[in-house]
Parts: structure tokens; sequence; C-alpha cells
């Protein structure tokens, strides 16, 4: 009686289920027959495409509204995200959006401070059920709506495609052990690390207002998710990898989206902001550790440090307001038709002349706060 009260006993049986399931029928369909290649080829291409539409759909376009996408989009999202079998986008939603709004307190579904395999998955299994909270927008969508009535039907549908393509190969068995059970269970997993192993190992460069963190090594397995700390700054962002280097498919496949003009207005906060958040964060840990030093020699450090970042902060406003100021013009003259050969080659070269003046500014500004961050560390060093 004490489990029925605490556990949802079918989400806890599907769960726990699948997982025991794929340690027994996986090792064993090695161990006897292999892995051909037509059951890797359609187990990545299953777990991809559903992982995408949870990443890209569920969580960036739904959840956040980071983007706007087409109706062939998002139903093909739709379709997809229900094959995950994570609940409707509408009910994902909620859920998520709770948890920006209430990270890290007990409001939130999937705290980290009730332990790691809460946030990981208990929270699933819990009998506690989350009424439908802050969607009123989703609820409009038709599309959204209809596969909130029918997501496990849908699902259901989708996921069950290794079957038919069994069927035509000969090799049903095969290919439910990989594109349904492994697929099932590494598709709940990869998810399911973002809300535990994201919020405990990694970096928090751009906030330490909570507990999200950075994990490169959890980008590749979770199609560009592993960004947390990012994504909790700027959850509006339709990017988690925002810097070029990171690792971020599902950025990548919604570029390429919008290149076709499938998708577009996507939402990015500016890279002067950005920086400007790392700097603050440096800021504050080398301030931090000034607190090793003697007062005579941490304070006019702490000082010289404030005021580099102050005075860089300020360059990079300034170049980034010279940025946005220049693109509002060229706006503006496109709309009034004034963009005449000489006069926009007098405007242009004034521009370029400012910005010029801004990158030495901004470049002087950078020199002066490498100037304060070494002599702080070196201090640290003979401290």
């Amino acid at each position: 009686m004490a489990l029925a009260k605490r556990w949802n006993l079918l989400n806890t049986l599907f769960l726990t289920g699948t997982l025991a399931l794929a340690l027994v029928v996986v090792p064993w369909r090695l161990a006897t027959s292999g892995l051909r290649w037509s059951e890797a080829l359609v187990f990545l291409a299953m777990t991809f495409a559903i992982g995408t539409a949870i990443s890209g759909g569920y969580h960036r376009l739904f959840s956040h509204r980071a983007y706007r996408a087409s109706r062939p989009v998002r139903f093909l999202f739709l379709c997809l995200g229900a094959a995950a079998f994570e609940n409707s986008a509408l009910k994902w939603s909620s859920d998520h959006r709770l948890h920006h709004q209430h990270v890290d307190s007990e409001q939130d579904p999937y705290a980290i401070q009730r332990g790691f395999w809460h946030a990981h998955w208990t929270w699933v299994m819990e009998a506690k059920a989350l009424p439908l909270a802050g969607v009123a927008d989703l609820e409009k969508d038709p599309l959204v709506a209809w596969q909130h009535r029918n997501h496990f039907l849908i699902g259901a549908l989708v996921a069950t495609l290794p079957l038919w393509i069994g069927l035509a190969t000969g090799n049903v068995l095969g290919h439910l052990v990989f594109g349904l059970v492994l697929r099932i269970v590494i598709t709940h997993h990869t998810t399911f690390f973002i809300n535990s192993a994201a919020h405990v190992f990694g970096s928090r460069p751009y906030t330490d207002a909570n507990s999200a963190r950075d994990n490169w090594l959890l980008a590749p397995l979770t199609y560009g998710e592993g960004y947390h700390n990012f994504h909790h700054q700027w959850q509006w962002d339709y990017r988690n990898g925002a810097l070029w280097y990171q690792w971020d498919t599902t950025k990548w496949l919604l570029n390429i989206l919008g290149w076709l003009g499938m998708a577009g207005q996507f939402r990015r906060v500016p890279a002067a902001t950005m920086t400007r958040a790392r700097l603050h964060m440096e800021e504050k840990r080398l301030r931090e550790r000034l607190v090793l030093a003697s007062p005579g020699v941490a304070t006019p450090m702490r000082d010289r440090l404030a005021a580099a970042r102050l005075k860089l902060d300020a360059a990079l406003a300034s170049l980034h307001d010279r940025h946005e100021a220049w693109g509002q013009k060229k706006a503006e003259w496109r709309v009034k038709g004034q963009a005449k050969a000489e006069v926009w080659r007098e405007a242009k070269a004034e521009w370029q002349a400012s910005l010029a003046t801004h990158r030495l500014e901004l470049k002087t500004a950078w020199a002066e706060w490498r100037a304060a961050r070494l002599e702080v560390r070196n201090a640290l060093v003979y401290a």
C-alpha cells in the first residue's frame, strides 16, 4: 500500500522494465547474433530523430519559444517527440517551465537538491501529479492540443517503425532489440542526464545563481543540450552551444531549416552580453581568491581588478551599441530608399572610423584586464 501511494505504477514499471529488458536482451543478442549494419543504422536514426525532436521541438520550440517553425516541422517534432514516451509536448513544457521558474527550490519538479536520482528519474515515478501550469499559449495551438490528446498512440506508431523494417528485412527480433528497446532506454536517460548530471558536473561560466552547469561531455550525447549553464542564463536562446566550436547538432539542424525557409525568428543573446557575463564570473572568482592575500596586497588589487573589469565591460557595451545602431540605420535607409551611392559611402566610412576607435578602446581595456588578472594570480602564488 505504501508503494502505491508513493509511486506511479505505470511510469515505474515502464522506466525500470525497459531498462531491465535492455540489460538482458541487448547483451544476449550481441553474444548470439552480433550487431548487423541495418540494426545499427535503424537504432542510430531513430535515436537521433527522436532525441532531436525532444531537444529542438519539446524543449527549444515549445517550452521556450526560442524560434518559430513551419507547420510541417512542428508536426514532425510532435510526432517524433511522442515516441520518446516522455509525455505530451504540453505536459513536458509545463513541467520544464516550472523547473526554470523555480530552479533549485521546493517547487522545482526535478530539483537537484533532492538528490541525483530524484532529478534523473524518480521524480517521474512519483505518484504526485503536477497540473498543467504556465502553458496557456500552447493550449491554444491546435497541433499541440491534438498531440496532447493522442500522444501515446502517436508515440506507439512512430516507435514501432523498427518492427515494420524488421518485417520487411526478415529480421524482426534484431530491430526490436536495438531499434525499439535499447532506443527507448537511451532516449530516456540522455534526456534525464540534463536534469541530473548537468546540475552536478561541469563549469558555471555565466552565472552561479543556480546549479546548472556547462558540460561539454554531455553535449554530443544530448544533441547539444550539455551547455546547461548558458541555457539557464538565457533560456530563450535557440542555441545551447552558442560558441562556434561547441557541439550542438540541434542548433545546426535548426540553422539548416532556417536556410530552407522552414524555421526563423531565431532568438540569440548578443555576443557582448555573453562576454560580459563571463567577465563578471571571472572577476568574482578572482576576488574570492584574494581573501588568501594580506589586506595590504588584496585591497589595491581588488580595486584595480574592479576598475579594469568595468572599463572592459563599458567598452564591450559601447561596441555592441555601435553595431546595433548601424544595423538600425541600415534598416531605416532601406525603408526610406535613401541609400544612394555617394551618401552611403560617406556614412559607411564614418561608421568604420567610429568602429575602429571603439575597437581600439576595447583592445586597451582587454590589455588592462589581463594585466590586472595576471597581477592577482601572481600575488596569490607568492602570498
